[in-house]
């Protein structure tokens, strides 16, 4: 198996001139995220239709509870070089990310909370040029560092992504591989990150690459209905009756005026509620906000 991305004169973060560029202004990066963690369930039960029934994905469903999905993912990365592995989504509305899900069973011991606390996912190149790309994306620190000027937006946005460089550094974290996946009918990407100590990307040959992914895609395999879970009901359970009832307001061809009178509010009211679900589901116009919401089987 061949990737271009491993070939020592070309740059695995060749997309990062333009993927950075796209990211929200510094004047964005002062509205936190939301952190949710992802149950692991002891058992997966029953095998169902399209479950795994083969390898790695196999064992995986098999295992009793997150720690043991954890102890043989952590034994399959130090056969391979690697020391940690996380899966991860990130729920993204025209370029901003919204909230990032934790799954139980497949986030670092080292994982302290910095990413967020830090916004550190603002300034993260490999998340940007993992999902933007067609390729797995294969990185070194230094090779986060001299990423091509004038990518970031401010000196704000540059001192935050030379802090994240040196907490990855004190944490072991030099080196590894990430790619994503887009997961189909959501505004979520799975993310599959593989970190190593090794101070250069050049240990990473095709053929561990190759290994790394039928792990981690052997991960997304089982871990990926938990993540549709917790984005599922993060949006159903984060509507009032009142949103309920504005939504059903225009599902049915009503007036802001109409609207107002059945819930007994301004028409200036119902118009700054259907403002802010537009932009909680990302969607520029009520007949848009319309058929999401019906799709979703939120009304």
């Amino acid at each position: 198996m061949h990737y271009p991305a491993l070939r020592k004169d070309e740059s695995a973060l060749a997309p990062l001139s333009q993927t950075c560029g796209s990211e929200p202004a510094a004047g964005a990066r002062a509205r936190p995220i939301e952190v949710v963690w992802c149950n692991d369930p002891r058992q997966l039960g029953a095998p169902a239709r399209h479950a795994p029934r083969l390898g790695v994905a196999a064992a995986l469903a098999a295992a009793q509870n997150a720690c043991e999905r954890g102890r043989m993912v952590s034994g399959l990365l130090h056969l391979i070089g690697f020391s940690t592995f996380a899966y991860f989504g990130l729920e993204v509305v025209r370029d901003r990310i919204e909230r990032l899900f934790l799954h139980e069973a497949f986030t670092p011991g080292t994982y302290r909370g910095e990413y967020v606390r830090e916004r550190y996912h603002e300034v993260d190149p490999r998340t940007q040029a993992a999902r933007r790309g067609s390729l797995p994306l294969v990185w070194d620190l230094q090779q986060l560092r001299t990423q091509p000027s004038g990518a970031l937006h401010d000196d704000g946005a540059q001192e935050g992504l030379d802090s994240f460089i040196r907490t990855m550094r004190e944490d072991g974290m030099r080196s590894g591989l990430m790619f994503a996946m887009s997961i189909p009918g959501t505004r979520l990407h799975a993310f599959m990150s593989f970190t190593g100590q090794h101070r250069s990307r050049d240990w990473i040959t095709s053929t561990i690459l190759e290994q790394a992914l039928s792990i981690g895609m052997s991960v997304h395999t089982i871990a990926s209905q938990q993540l549709i879970a917790a984005a599922s009901d993060r949006t159903s359970g984060g509507l009032t009756e009142f949103e309920r009832e504005l939504l059903l307001g225009i599902a049915e061809g009503a007036s802001d005026k109409e609207i107002g009178r059945r819930l007994e509010t301004s028409a200036h009211n119902v118009d700054y509620h259907l403002r802010k679900l537009r932009k909680r589901f990302g969607v520029a116009n009520r007949t848009e906000l319309t058929y999401l919401t019906s799709k979703l089987e939120l009304i």
